[in-house]
């Protein structure tokens, strides 16, 4: 999958997989963190957390790191929208909060971009879903943005196209943060990849039909 793929992991870094359930990208995570294993036989220093607020889904979580057979995971079961900042001692025996090199910021979403391999969202979508998921997802944006470390990478991604779940997340962090966080292009990182560019503009409807235009 792509999103784990943009947040180069290294062994040292410490991730943070927000909302980790069922541990696909997760697994990406811990590949990379174990990618110089082979050639140094040797276990990273980072660590890569794997967030879940979803009890039931956590414990898939589990299922997938006994497969995985690494020690540098950790599960939690957490509201990522006030993940708590979790702390460690340093080389100095000092207690100091731990902040991310990486974050991978999941959402929940529609769903709406896989509805060629899953026909049922389709048929169940409606047109008030991502506005109803847009400030949830907002929320953990900036929660993500919170616990990075000045200079680290965070990942926001959605299975939807909508602008309302993406751009316009994008747009009122990018706002919110005041200058402190920037966008980063990412198509030297994956040049093989076909992409476009993200739009500037979209349209809201209202609960009482009125069309908005936003930019």
């Amino acid at each position: 999958m792509i999103p784990p793929l943009l947040l180069g992991v290294e062994p040292r870094h410490f991730v943070l997989d927000m909302c980790a359930a069922p541990g696909s990208k997760t697994s990406q995570l811990i590949e990379s963190l174990h990618y110089q294993d082979t050639l140094e036989s040797s276990i990273p220093s980072g660590i890569v957390i794997a967030n879940d607020a979803d009890n039931s889904r956590c414990y898939t979580l589990v299922h997938q790191a006994k497969r995985l057979n690494s020690p540098c995971l950790i599960i939690t079961n957490n509201d990522a929208t006030q993940f708590p900042v979790l702390y460690y001692n340093n080389v100095d025996g000092k207690r100091v909060p731990l902040q991310y090199d990486r974050v991978l910021c999941d959402v929940p979403c529609s769903g709406d971009g896989t509805m060629r391999k899953n026909p049922t969202i389709w048929r169940s979508w409606n047109p008030n879903t991502p506005l109803s998921l847009h400030r949830l997802q907002l929320r953990l944006l900036m929660r993500g943005l919170e616990l990075l470390k000045p200079g680290g990478r965070l990942v926001y991604s959605t299975c939807s196209m909508n602008p309302i779940e993406d751009e316009a997340v994008i747009a009122g962090a990018l706002k919110l943060c005041n200058g402190s966080v920037e966008l980063v292009d990412t198509s030297s990182l994956l040049p093989g990849l076909k992409r476009t560019n993200g739009v500037n503009t979209w349209k809201v409807i209202s609960n009482c039909h009125n069309l908005f235009i936003f930019s």
